[in-house]
């Protein structure tokens, strides 16, 4: 396979078309998920009595940390969304449309629900230590 692939490799034009096609969706989507796991975690402490911060140069210095990660996280994910077409071109499925939905979807709810993890070990960190005093 060379990168100028037609038959169906993993540089094929009509396949890295379709994929990146979706590939903006996917990260803009990533980036409204971590935003809303970062405000649900917020809401989670000073909801449970326990502010995340003492004042606002701790949430604005917090907020550029966490935020710097995450961009770097996003990249990482954009780099694992290459699997899409790297898988489509090794397996040859017969049905290349099912497939694509179906592998995109997966990734795309499995990545935009990932972030959500924080707040849910979060709650299950609050919840336990509640009954701490």
């Amino acid at each position: 396979m060379t990168l100028t692939d037609t038959t169906g490799g993993f540089l094929d034009s009509d396949t890295w078309a379709w994929w990146q096609a979706r590939r903006l969706r996917y990260t803009l989507a990533l980036a409204a998920a971590g935003w809303a796991a970062y405000a649900v975690t917020l809401a989670l402490f000073y909801g449970f009595g326990q502010p995340m911060w003492s004042n606002w140069r701790d949430a604005v210095s917090a907020t550029l940390v966490l935020g710097t990660l995450y961009l770097l996280v996003i990249g990482a994910a954009n780099v694992a969304y290459l699997l899409g077409p790297a898988v489509e071109a090794w397996a040859k499925p017969a049905d290349i449309e099912r497939y694509r939905k179906g592998a995109f979807a997966m990734g795309f709810w499995g990545s935009v629900a990932l972030p959500f993890a924080v707040p849910l070990l979060s709650f299950a960190i609050l919840v336990g230590s509640s009954g701490a005093d």
